[in-house]
């Protein structure tokens, strides 16, 4: 499930409509409607000027709701002589980052060859966050048996979403520094299937957009991989 549930409170939630042909992958992506659709429904944010955001999705569940596509995971290495260290699993193009504890130094496209990680300074400490494609084997390890049936809000075309709260998610662009939110140009905003990056909001209508009112609370590290905020979409 691609919310750390022991941080995330909801403050306020409810049901909607999902839009005719929209399909959400994963718990925790931005849902949004478009302006001037003719058909009434949220589906995962595009990342264009027509998204108004509406929260954050979430099923609830007792068991898994999704198979979920990806997932994120951050590594710490001390970095050996070559330069170069090797990720336990390999991941997603464009979606890894690196950042130096040693010199505070922060790298948003590293070079990278598989599952190798190359161009470090060694003897530094260096955290690698990044997003990997999920086997049936390991979505079955991190969030168990998918619900029987499937997600019944599939067949009724509809599927919860916390419009107020705090969430933690796994929704995000793995490539941005997210110790720098909070500036004028590093504002959570909303990008394309339903995930969450950094950026200018746009004016006048244009993308990018801003999530109301949201506050980054939590980064991803080790231990929880999930990035943390406060928003109210109301």
């Amino acid at each position: 499930m691609s919310f750390y549930l022991p941080f995330t409170r909801a403050e306020q939630s409810t049901e909607m409509i999902v839009a005719p042909g929209a399909q959400f992958l994963a718990e925790g992506q931005a849902a949004v409607v478009a302006q001037g659709a003719t058909s009434a429904g949220v589906m995962p944010s595009t990342g264009t000027a027509s998204d108004v955001f509406v929260g954050f999705v979430f099923a609830g569940t007792s068991a898994a709701p999704f198979s979920e596509p990806y997932y994120n995971k951050v590594e710490q290495f001390v970095v050996p002589s070559t330069g170069i260290v090797t990720l336990s699993l390999t991941p997603i193009a464009g979606q890894v980052s690196t950042y130096d504890t040693t010199t505070d130094t922060f790298t948003a496209d590293p070079t990278v060859s598989g599952a190798n990680v190359s161009g470090l300074t060694a003897g530094d400490t260096v955290n690698v966050t990044y997003k990997y494609a999920l086997t049936v084997i390991q979505a079955r390890a991190l969030f168990g048996d998918i619900q029987p049936g499937g997600y019944i809000g599939n067949y009724v075309g509809q599927i919860g979403v916390i419009t107020r709260g705090t969430i933690w998610t796994s929704e995000f662009n793995a490539a941005q520094n997210w110790t720098a939110a909070g500036s004028a140009e590093n504002v959570v905003v909303l990008a394309a299937n339903g995930q969450l990056t950094l950026g200018t909001p746009g004016t006048a209508g244009a993308a990018p957009l801003a999530v109301p009112n949201a506050i980054v609370i939590g980064i991803p590290g080790q231990e929880v991989p999930f990035l943390g905020l406060t928003f109210d979409a109301l």
